[in-house]
């Protein structure tokens, strides 16, 4: 949000270390807020757990609750997942955004029982736009989009641009995203293969950019190993912005989902499921886009805006935010 709702603040911090909490906590303790929603992408904290002790800190200090608004739950580390699993003991809510994410929190032995929960679904920061030209006029013809680090199923990406090169030499390919730090030896093994493949590397691109490029791509491969899920940043990205997405479908699909994506196996096999898709017709494209653009109206909140109103809600502030 480039600005706060009225009776909100937003506090962004930066430096996540052990060292830097007592300052964190002696800014969020001078707004003297009612309610406290800490965003949770364990990335963006440097996947450090100072957010579990800034809400045991303020839960304890009888300042007001603490909610989690946990954007997954279960991608993260049997540590990590420990480590939020024990602060659902303190905070007064968890906010997840799939139903899916919730029951496997639930299922978490070390989770309380007792903490109220809600459903909030995710939006993407990248903005959404539409595509100026016809998929077939595009000048990428395959790419990946999202964060370069294991478990997103980039190795089976990789085989299978390597297994297509052989069959369409004059493919255009595409790595688009960021490597996130901590991930630099990954990230270095993935431009090894690109660079020998001849998929050319697109990294570091701001929102407004990245959403431009996404309209120059015809089809997204994205082999997720569980499957496309609603919590999918990267997939709403993509179908917000014309792109046809070739992923593999899993338990936590939703079926309304489902008709808006090509579906594959994350096999070998899918060289045929891709270029089957790069020979599709506009008209039928276009039903895949419009599917698309149907899922994001009818499931995803709109905006930021509209998402911290889910918030309120949640926190029983039906008619105003917290402060």
């Amino acid at each position: 949000m480039a600005a706060a709702p009225p009776h909100w603040h937003i506090l962004v911090e930066r430096d996540w270390s052990a060292a830097a909490a007592p300052g964190i906590l002696r800014r969020l303790f001078a707004l003297k807020p009612a309610d406290v929603v800490v965003q949770y992408p364990t990335q963006g904290y440097g996947w450090s757990i100072i957010p579990h002790f800034v809400a045991i800190a303020f839960t304890l200090a009888r300042r007001g609750t603490v909610t989690f608004a946990l954007h997954e739950f279960s991608s993260l580390s049997r540590k990590s997942q420990a480590a939020l699993a024990l602060a659902s003991h303190v905070v007064g809510r968890v906010i997840f955004t799939t139903e899916a994410e919730r029951d496997r929190a639930r299922r978490h032995p070390l989770f309380s029982g007792s903490v109220p929960t809600s459903v909030v679904g995710i939006i993407s920061n990248i903005p959404f736009g539409s595509a100026s030209s016809s998929v077939e006029r595009r000048p990428i013809d395959l790419a990946y989009f999202g964060h370069i680090r294991p478990n997103k199923g980039l190795e089976v990406f990789l085989d299978v641009m390597q297994a297509l090169r052989a069959r369409a030499p004059t493919a255009s390919l595409a790595m688009i995203g960021e490597i996130p730090a901590g991930y630099e030896a990954f990230g270095a093994m993935v431009t090894r293969r690109c660079n020998e493949i001849g998929c050319a590397m697109m990294l570091g691109r701001d929102d407004e950019a990245a959403a431009r490029l996404l309209r120059q791509v015809r089809l997204l491969y994205l082999p997720f190993p569980d499957g496309v899920s609603a919590r999918r940043g990267s997939v709403l990205a993509a179908l917000g912005n014309d792109a046809l997405v070739a992923t593999r479908i899993g338990d936590a699909t939703p079926h309304a989902l489902r008709p808006a994506v090509i579906a594959c196996d994350g096999t070998l096999a899918d060289v045929d499921v891709l270029l089957g898709a790069l020979a599709m017709t506009d008209e039928r494209a276009a039903e895949i886009n419009a599917a698309g653009r149907r899922y994001i109206a009818a499931t995803l909140p709109r905006d930021w805006a509209h998402v911290v109103a889910l918030y309120a809600q949640a926190l029983g502030h039906a008619a105003a935010a917290p402060c």
